[in-house]
């Protein structure tokens, strides 16, 4: 078979062709500019840490606790004492930190991690017997602590007290 083409039929050959390229070249978007990154924003270098006042320490944390049975009082050799209540601190026989205990311990913890600072931690045990629950309190309080964030190498130590009915933490430069 063989086909014939007349003038006719190549005519509307090539015009099929041109408008297909020319259909085909609007297709394609125009090269669009290259696209510039903005340059990146460094953040500044932090503020230099103030070193920590302990007696305005003390004296925010006194006054954000008045009216509870939290002692927060600077102690001759200028670290700050910080007493809660056993009954708030603990259940009886257990050494699992109560929600009082862990609210004032969220509070001290930004002070016992400043650096220079360490702390002590002492508790009692129920009416005085139990020093293996005591120290079970005083390290249960301690790991509280280095739970938000407080080194452990800033504790000097934990304590069972002999007596009383507070758990204690010293701060300072024990």
């Amino acid at each position: 078979m063989h086909f014939a083409c007349n003038l006719g039929m190549e005519r509307r050959l090539l015009l099929g062709v041109l408008a297909a390229s020319v259909l085909a070249g609007c297709a394609t978007s125009p090269s669009a500019p290259p696209v510039q990154q903005a340059p990146v924003a460094t953040a500044p270098a932090p503020a230099p840490v103030a070193p920590l006042s302990l007696p305005a320490e003390q004296r925010r944390l006194a006054d954000l606790f008045r009216g509870t049975p939290v002692v927060f009082e600077m102690t001759p050799e200028g670290a700050m004492r910080v007493e809660v209540p056993l009954k708030f601190s603990f259940d009886k026989g257990r050494a699992v930190v109560k929600p009082p205990l862990a609210k004032v311990l969220d509070y001290v913890a930004p002070s016992a991690k400043a650096p220079g600072m360490k702390a002590r931690v002492s508790a009692p045990g129920d009416n005085g017997n139990g020093a293996l629950l005591a120290k079970d309190r005083a390290a249960s309080a301690r790991d509280y602590l280095v739970g938000k964030g407080v080194p452990v190498t800033h504790f000097s130590g934990v304590a069972a007290a002999t007596q009383g009915e507070s758990i204690e933490i010293l701060i300072g430069k024990l």
